[in-house]
């Protein structure tokens, strides 16, 4: 079962980041390869926590990729932590976590951990050779979003 796991410090506030995170349905304007992310069944947060569902359409055109991911996603902002359990045509198990931690410069260490299969065992090896580049394009566009939003 592959994992990957980074981290990073940006110089945003807890909050900040989690904010950026946990907008899901923002996901469609900065994140690479993503054409659609809405979400569905969302409630009020009770104590900082709250789950819902959401839609993504992931695309790669030069490999001809096209994937809709259906995500059950719980966030908690009092704990920091942003994690969903994602589906798909492609996917047999693909869950994702973020978690934020205060830094001592006022700033936010953040982790993103990826736990996945593919049922197609030839696209598994094709993303693990990949996957580090892509998680970390991931991060950079999180961290670009934040710098958008939180910069003077």
């Amino acid at each position: 079962m592959p994992q990957f796991s980074i981290t990073r410090r940006m110089e945003f506030s807890p909050p900040q980041v989690f904010a950026v995170v946990a907008d899901v349905a923002s996901y469609k304007e900065f994140l690479p390869l993503v054409e659609r992310s809405t979400v569905r069944n969302r409630q009020p947060a009770e104590a900082g926590h709250e789950s819902f569902s959401a839609d993504l359409i992931v695309a790669y055109d030069k490999l001809r990729i096209r994937e809709e991911f259906a995500s059950h996603v719980e966030t908690s902002l009092s704990k920091l932590f942003v994690r969903a359990a994602s589906s798909g045509k492609a996917v047999k198990r693909l869950n994702s976590t973020w978690q934020i931690a205060g830094a001592a410069d006022h700033g936010s260490d953040i982790t993103f951990t990826v736990d996945y299969e593919m049922k197609n065992p030839m696209l598994q090896v094709l993303l693990g050779g990949m996957f580090d580049t892509v998680a970390r394009k991931i991060m950079g566009a999180f961290e670009a979003r934040a710098k958008a939003l939180y910069s003077v």
